[in-house]
């Protein structure tokens, strides 16, 4: 939820920054990098909520993206170093928690499914030794 969060206020960062015109002084490469964030985001947090591990891997991209290029835009254009600041704290708290985030999906995918609670998590018996299941393409 904190990821979304951020997110959030990244996309309404970006909005203010299209309706002020603010970008008109930078190189168009960081400009089109920028502006592409305004749908990024967003779809970040739609993911986050609808294919958590694609909304995972998307916000780890943007946020090492952002933050990288940012650097790098302060020292070639003198832009603002307070947002990459927050941005950079955003970012370690994404690349401290997206593994487990990660490793933990799967049971919430599941215990969130609909699932009956005795399913989530269950595995299957194997066959017993020297004995054979049923072939995978007839019903028995």
């Amino acid at each position: 939820m904190v990821w979304a969060v951020c997110l959030g206020i990244g996309t309404c960062t970006h909005v203010a920054a299209l309706i002020s015109g603010w970008n008109a002084r930078v190189p168009l490469a960081s400009v089109v990098f920028w502006n592409s964030l305004t749908g990024l985001d967003p779809l970040a947090v739609a993911l986050l909520f609808l294919r958590p591990r694609a909304g995972v891997v998307l916000t780890v991209a943007i946020m090492v993206s952002d933050v990288a290029h940012n650097i790098w835009a302060i020292t070639a254009f003198g832009a603002m170093v307070w947002p990459v600041v927050a941005q950079g704290l955003f970012l370690i708290l994404v690349l401290s928690t997206a593994g487990a985030l990660w490793r933990d999906l799967p049971a919430r995918a599941a215990a969130s499914s609909g699932l009956a609670p005795a399913l989530v998590g269950r595995r299957l018996k194997a066959p017993a030794e020297g004995q054979r299941g049923p072939h995978p393409m007839t019903k028995g």
